[in-house]
């Protein structure tokens, strides 16, 4: 059974939450943690990684946290997965390891890889066709209710 890692999904529930609850502006772990039911240490281990990618920036401090690096409209889930785990490879022999040289010796003459390098690459299109600002749109067709955040307290 294929599964996207949790570390990939708090990766896209934290994302969101900043594109939602407020507006892509500073948002602190713990009340990302709250609102998303997610531990607020993986949310910072995650973030690491997203930092790393350019899809977050953070400011220390007690007004600190972390914001989008661009636009909600700019950022994709493909973004997310390929930042948190690497691209997406159905099989095994579809991960070759040049560094360690691990490669599977079949590679060259395998039936099968062709069809699996094709799922691969379709499901990676369909995580690149899905934006932040898309997750957005269907959280408030969906009548989830945004959380009063300090952007919202700021801007009154």
């Amino acid at each position: 059974m294929l599964k996207i890692t949790a570390d990939t999904d708090c990766g896209v529930m934290a994302l969101f939450d900043i594109a939602y609850h407020s507006c892509g502006s500073r948002t602190q772990t713990r009340e990302i943690a709250a609102r998303q039911g997610l531990p607020e240490g993986h949310i910072e281990q995650v973030f690491q990684k997203l930092k790393r990618a350019h899809l977050v920036r953070s400011l220390r401090g007690p007004a600190g946290g972390y914001h989008l690096a661009r636009a909600d409209a700019e950022i994709t889930i493909g973004d997310v997965v390929r930042a948190v785990d690497g691209a997406v490879r159905l099989v095994v022999c579809l991960r070759d390891d040049c560094k360690t040289g691990n490669r599977c010796e079949r590679r060259d003459s395998c039936v099968t890889r062709g069809v699996w390098q094709r799922a691969s690459n379709i499901l990676m299109e369909i995580l690149d066709s899905v934006t932040l600002a898309d997750l957005c749109e269907r959280a408030r067709a969906s009548g989830v209710e945004r959380a009063m955040n300090r952007a919202s307290l700021h801007s009154t």
